[in-house]
């Protein structure tokens, strides 16, 4: 074994370290070969995803975000500033949505009913796909850019730049418009990195430029963050590249990474605290190094055979620890950790490589717990910025291929830009995006619920039944699918089926109401009426009414509280309503009921007068007010 020691990357004798001005005044010899690299990244994106251009909305959190945000519809200043004060469905990024508003502000088309995700929208989604390829491929130019620094390599910045475009692990990230939160936040990423090692390239005579690069990727870090927390894991890279490509001292990488960190760690932790983790998503904490093993098992995996790709694998915790691989998964990337940091010194590049993996992935484990673990720890769009890492041993490891065997190279790229263009025809419209999620994971339940959702909506109530009976199969707590599913049958004139359904609920063990809304309880509260449960219906009313205390769901409660004979509770519901909203007829004709039914013939009689000032020919009104005054006549009044 040779006794010298390895030189670092950025010592290799080929490759003088420029200076900034050298930098910034690259010769046109130099310049037209990174001009025609970026040409080819770019016209390969465009390729590759150009079936994404013509792509709309799908029924899983597209309309949380884009098409039925109510912070978006209708689009205002006023609501875009409440983004910034407030969380959002546990999310606290309000760049991210701001990013959103500004494309929906160049969206806007005439409402209409939109059959493939079965809602009325008043947005396009063109723009928003444009937007995310655009991303993508400004993405993948500042992965170029950074490999390029990197690495010293022209050609290797190139290959590693092609795999973290072409992959198919990128797809969901790129074809899904909730995405574009990630895209967003990984470009700030890519910038903050980029930055850094500009900072430290910087000659001594430009310490002030290399400050401002240096605050500048402060200011990335915070953008990304407020584009999505996963990236919270930015000032470690750093750290890796500072201590292993760049030979910073530990000094000021450390000093570069704890800026980093006071950036990042206040909207980790806002994250943290305003996140709720479902009951299938939770873990013990000594599983969750078993997890996570998992899941990096599981990501190495699909890096090499990017195949059967879908939204929701139903890795969840649970189905994990239940079995016995789970126990074994990790010792696969734990070897290849061993191997590659025994290999430091001699190939830099792809201990970098496996670090940045790695890291990028980590906040993402389940060592944390975090929301989606309800549907499952891993997912196609964690690995997003952790690809850049795969380039990176990639690009390092062509040194061990003969020359001869160089033509694998191309193959290799040409399958992964096949692979991801057949995948994107999965993301055309919201049917085909269910049915293949179904078709991978058949256990995936909000699958058969959004398509029996989409189903009701367009009418077609025996598919729409048939996929709803399939969710409650595969989760049986879903309280929103036996509720849906309840309605279609009354929509089907079949009230006993109806009565069925709410019935293999209160069976069904623990519910959940996780995602429950209150029109979701409201609507439970109407098909619980429709099959003679009042009481339960009050209950449900109550809730709707708790979570959202409007006119509509307030009107509602106290209808089955006086339909039950709760009068007090009743009539206290439509003062509320009327105080609310004094023109709602229902309300005062409801109130007068009450009034009537508790002796109060003479406040009953002004509420129905009430109720015909505002409606003159409301049939139901004009009939209880004259009752009422025949009753005041009997009684001498």
């Amino acid at each position: 074994m040779s006794s010298h020691k390895p030189s670092r990357v950025n010592e290799r004798p080929a490759s003088k370290e420029p200076s900034i001005s050298e930098l910034s005044t690259t010769t046109s010899e130099a310049v037209e070969p990174v001009k025609a690299a970026m040409l080819v990244l770019v016209v390969a994106v465009i390729i590759v995803y150009f079936r994404i251009f013509g792509a709309g909305f799908v029924a899983f959190d597209d309309d949380i975000h884009v098409y039925a945000n109510p912070f978006l519809n209708p689009l205002t200043l006023h609501n875009v500033a409440r983004l910034w004060q407030q969380s959002y469905e546990q999310l606290y990024v309000p760049l991210a949505y701001t990013i959103f508003a500004a494309i929906a502000r160049f969206a806007q088309v005439p409402a209409h009913a939109e059959s493939s995700i079965g809602h009325s929208i008043s947005i396009n989604p063109f723009p928003f796909h444009v937007v995310g390829v655009a991303l993508h491929a400004a993405n993948v130019l500042l992965c170029f850019l950074l490999m390029q620094q990197l690495t010293r390599r022209r050609a290797a910045a190139l290959l590693a730049s092609l795999v973290f475009a072409l992959h198919p692990l990128q797809l969901e990230s790129v074809a899904w418009i909730s995405e574009l939160r990630g895209l967003s936040s990984g470009f700030f990423a890519l910038l903050a990195l980029y930055a850094l090692i500009l900072s430290r390239r910087a000659s001594d005579e430009a310490s002030a430029i290399a400050r401002a690069l240096l605050a500048a990727s402060a200011l990335f870090v915070t953008c990304a963050m407020l584009c999505k927390p996963a990236v919270a894991i930015l000032p470690f890279v750093g750290l890796a590249i500072d201590r292993i490509v760049l030979g910073t001292s530990w000094r000021r990488s450390i000093v570069a990474a704890s800026t980093w960190a006071v950036c990042a760690l206040p909207f980790a932790w806002i994250t943290n605290s305003v996140q709720a983790i479902a009951a299938a998503g939770r873990s013990e904490w000594w599983e969750r190094p078993f997890i996570a093993g998992d899941a990096l098992s599981f990501y190495v995996f699909k890096t090499f055979v990017p195949i059967d790709l879908c939204v929701d694998y139903g890795r969840t915790p649970r189905f994990v620890m239940s079995h016995a691989w789970a126990y074994l998964a990790w010792a696969v990337p734990v070897g290849l950790l061993v191997l590659c940091y025994r290999n430091r010194q001699r190939r830099p590049i792809i201990w970098l490589g496996i670090l940045m993996f790695v890291t990028f992935l980590l906040p993402t484990l389940g060592i944390v717990p975090f929301a989606y673990q309800g549907y499952s720890t891993v997912a196609d769009r964690y690995a997003y910025l952790a690809l850049i890492g795969v380039g990176l041993v990639v690009a390092d490891a062509i040194d061990f291929i003969r020359p001869r065997k160089i033509v694998v190279i191309p193959v290799a790229l040409v399958v992964l830009a096949a692979l991801s263009f057949n995948q994107s025809q999965y993301w055309t419209n919201s049917s085909a995006f269910l049915h293949h999620t179904i078709d991978v994971n058949p256990d995936a339940s909000f699958a058969y619920f959004n398509l029996g959702h989409t189903e009701q909506a367009n009418g077609d109530l025996a598919a729409a039944a048939t996929d709803y009976k399939a969710c409650v199969a595969h989760d049986p707590t879903r309280l929103k699918a036996y509720v849906n599913l309840a309605q279609v049958y009354l929509d089907l004139h079949q009230p006993a089926e109806a009565e069925g359904a709410i019935r293999q609920s209160t069976k069904a063990g623990e519910l959940t109401t996780d995602g429950m809304t209150a029109d979701d309880f409201s609507i439970l509260g109407v098909v619980l009426m429709q099959i003679n449960q009042p009481d339960r219906a009050v209950e449900a009313f109550s809730a709707a009414a708790v979570i959202d205390p409007t006119t509509a769901h307030l009107f509602n409660e106290a209808n089955a509280l006086s339909a039950v004979g709760q009068f007090d509770k009743a009539e206290a519901a439509f003062r509320r309503c009327i105080a609310l909203d004094p023109t709602v007829v229902g309300a005062h004709t409801g109130l007068g009921i009450v009034l009537a039914e508790t002796h109060r013939i003479a406040a009953a009689a002004d509420e129905f007068r009430t109720a015909v000032r505002l409606k003159p020919d409301d049939a139901a009104a004009l009939d209880n007010l004259r009752r009422a005054e025949n009753m005041l006549k009997s009684q001498g009044r």
